[in-house]
C-alpha cells in the first residue's frame, strides 16, 4: 500500500518526517486520557490505529534464511564510506589504523557487488582502495566519468564493484558528489541493473544545535537547520524524477540502492515503496537503523528492487560496522524463474 501525503514539496516533506514524533506524543497521551477524560482517548487512539499501516516500514520481524538457497543467490552491498575517513587527523595512529582497518574489512566482506557513496581511492598506500578491491576479486567497476576530485589519480563520489562482469554503464551527477550510478551486470547468464544512488544531503550539524545554550544561539541555529531540511525535501523531489525514469527504462530487473537520506516516511520513499519493493521491509531485522551519528534512530540508506523478477533471500543492517557515519546494508538476490528460463531461451537463440 502507498500511503504518503499527496505533496512534493517541503511540507509534506516536514509533515511526514515529524510523524513519528507525533505517534509518541499520542502513545503517551493514550493512559493520560484514560485517566482524566476517557472519551478524549479516542482520537489518540485511532492516530496510533492508523500508525499500524506505516509499521512495515518501522519495523521488521526477520526471516529465517535456508542456507543452501543463499549460497545459490547474488549479493548487493551499499555503504556511504564517508570518504573512508580521508578528512579525518591522518597523523593520529588510531585514524590511519581505522582506515586500514576498514578497508580490510570492506575487500573481505564477501558481497558479489558493491555499491559506495562518498567514496574515495587514490594511488598512496592508505587510500589505495580500488587496488585494494580490484586484487579481492572486484575485477569490474564504474566511476562518475567527470572527476569530482580534480586528479587524474583519484576516484570520487559514487563507486559500483562487481565480480560479475559490467556489460553497461550510465551516470548523472546532480551536484558535488550526490549524484545516480547505473550499471548492467551479468550474473550467470542473467542480467541486472544495479542503479547505487546519493541523494542530496541535507548536512543537518544537529551536534551544533545540541550545543547551543543562548536562546539566539538555538533560534540561529533552528533556522539554519529548517533551511537546509526544505531545501534537501524540494532537491530530492526533483532527483526522484530522473530516477523514476531510468527505473521505467530498464528492460532488466533493477535493484536500486544507496544513501536516499530520505527516512521512509518521506515522499522520495513512498514514490520508490510504490515502484519497487523494499529489501529491509522483506527480509530486514528490527529497526534497521543506517545513521551512526545524531539522530541515530533513522534509516536513510536502503535497497529497492523489481519484486516481480528478483527474489530476495536476506537482508542484513551491520550496525556493529561503525567506521562511517553510516552502517551497511546488504541484500542476497535471485532472479524469479521466468526471468531465468528467458534468459536461458536467448541464450539459446
Amino acid at each position: 500500500m502507498i500511503l504518503w501525503i499527496p505533496l512534493q514539496g517541503w511540507v509534506a516533506g516536514f509533515m511526514m518526517m515529524s510523524f513519528p514524533v507525533v505517534v509518541i506524543i499520542h502513545l503517551v497521551s493514550i493512559p493520560i486520557w484514560f485517566i482524566v477524560e476517557r472519551k478524549r482517548a479516542l482520537m489518540p487512539l485511532i492516530m496510533v490505529g492508523l500508525a499500524v499501516l506505516f509499521l512495515p516500514r518501522t519495523y521488521s520481524f526477520g526471516n529465517d534464511t535456508d542456507p543452501d538457497v543463499l549460497a545459490k543467490s547474488f549479493s548487493v552491498m551499499n555503504y556511504n564510506v564517508h570518504s573512508f575517513q580521508r578528512n579525518e587527523d591522518l597523523k593520529d595512529p588510531q585514524v590511519r589504523k581505522s582506515v586500514s582497518d576498514m578497508k580490510a574489512w570492506m575487500t573481505s566482506s564477501e558481497a558479489d557487488i558493491l555499491c559506495m557513496s562518498e567514496y574515495f581511492s587514490d594511488r598512496g598506500n592508505l587510500f589505495n582502495i580500488n587496488r585494494a578491491l580490484d586484487s579481492s576479486g572486484y575485477g569490474h567497476s564504474a566511476f562518475y566519468t567527470k572527476n569530482t576530485s580534480g586528479s587524474p589519480t583519484q576516484s570520487a563520489g559514487l563507486a559500483i564493484f562487481s565480480k560479475y562482469p559490467i556489460i553497461a554503464k550510465r551516470d548523472t551527477i546532480f551536484e558535488a558528489q550526490n549524484g545516480l550510478l547505473q550499471a548492467d551486470i551479468k550474473i550467470k547468464g542473467d542480467t541486472v541493473r544495479i542503479i547505487a544512488v546519493h541523494l542530496y544531503s541535507m548536512t543537518l550539524k544537529l551536534s551544533t544545535l545540541v550545543r547551543q545554550k543562548q536562546v539566539e544561539g538555538v533560534k540561529k541555529e533552528g533556522k539554519i537547520t529548517f533551511q537546509r531540511m526544505r531545501n534537501g525535501f524540494v532537491r530530492r523531489s526533483v532527483e526522484m524524477g530522473i530516477l523514476e525514469s531510468w527505473i521505467n527504462a530498464s528492460p532488466h530487473p533493477v535493484i536500486v540502492c544507496g544513501d536516499f537520506n530520505e527516512i521512509p516516511y518521506g515522499y522520495v520513499y513512498s514514490k520508490m515503496r510504490g515502484l519497487l519493493k523494499n529489501g529491509f521491509e522483506e527480509k530486514g531485522e528490527g529497526f534497521g537503523f543506517t545513521f551512526n551519528h545524531l539522530p541515530y534512530f533513522i534509516r536513510i540508506d536502503h535497497q529497492f528492487y523489481s519484486g516481480d523478477r528478483l527474489q530476495i533471500q536476506d537482508f542484513t543492517t551491520f550496525n556493529n560496522v561503525d567506521y562511517s557515519d553510516h552502517y551497511p546494508v546488504m541484500g542476497h538476490y535471485q532472479f524469479s524463474n521466468a526471468d531465468a528460463k528467458a534468459a536461458e531461451q536467448a541464450k539459446r537463440d
